[in-house]
């Protein structure tokens, strides 16, 4: 444990120029990681035969499950966001997004053979796996340049 001289208040980062950048791209990378879902949920929910058709090039077969998916993953945004209220604070959830966007990796590579398309599914999870290793990247950043 350190101690700091009396009135003194002891603060987390960022202290410095750098640690201020890492926290700066990483507040950004967040959200545009949630702008991507809310904006995907919100399509795939109000537009649920255009995503199909644009997606799979097939008809809907069941229009319940498709528009849930979509406002889980509106709603999965609007999580990611949490985190934009006290970066410093709330920082242990950028790790919880990241592990959601593995699992929808694992999730799209383990089911794609299920669907009309799997190449796009498959792109997909580029996106997604994209998406978790930046965010792992910045947030390991953040860490070593005193940011949190």
């Amino acid at each position: 444990m350190t101690s700091t001289p009396i009135g003194k208040k002891q603060t987390m980062g960022p202290e410095t120029p750098a640690a201020t950048r890492a926290l700066t791209l990483l507040y950004l990378c967040v959200f545009l990681v949630g702008l991507h879902s809310l904006g995907l949920g919100i399509y795939i929910y109000f537009f649920t035969a255009g995503f199909y058709d644009l997606a799979y090039s097939a008809e809907v077969e069941n229009f319940f499950f498709v528009r849930q998916a979509g406002l889980f993953l509106g709603c999965l945004g609007l999580f990611y966001w949490l985190v934009l209220w006290d970066m410093r604070r709330y920082r242990y959830l950028v790790v919880l997004i990241v592990v959601t966007k593995i699992l929808a990796v694992v999730f799209m590579l383990s089911n794609a053979h299920h669907t009309s398309a799997p190449g796009i599914v498959k792109l997909a999870s580029l996106g997604d796996g994209a998406m978790a290793g930046l965010l792992l990247c910045l947030y390991v950043i953040c860490r070593v340049k005193g940011a949190f």
